[in-house]
């Protein structure tokens, strides 16, 4: 897996501070489909994000990220494609550079 991650920029809705640098974080979701009537219809793939670098002065930093199983959507995952991380609720949208 070490291999094979994606470079990112995130955009946070919380302050990124007190998450690890360079550590890979597990328990973060990516949701491919839509909600109607409470209820969520669509695939969730569980995405592995490791912060490289803060940006100073925001939110933002720099990152990995990397599904944790190859049937996920790999090819989604190129230049200029974004999609929001989900951990009990929104909480960035990553942008893949």
């Amino acid at each position: 897996m070490e291999s094979r991650f994606i470079k990112a920029l995130i955009k946070w809705n919380k302050d990124p501070s007190k998450f690890p640098v360079n550590e890979w974080m597990r328990d973060i979701v990516v949701n491919y489909g839509e909600i109607k009537d409470k209820t969520f219809y669509g695939d969730t793939w569980t995405v592995l994000v490791r912060i490289t670098r803060h940006i100073d002065d925001t939110w933002d930093t720099y990152a990995d990220v990397a599904f944790i199983v190859d049937e996920a959507p790999w090819q989604l995952l190129v230049i200029g494609y974004s999609f929001n991380l989900w951990a009990g609720k929104d909480i960035a949208v990553v942008t893949i550079i």
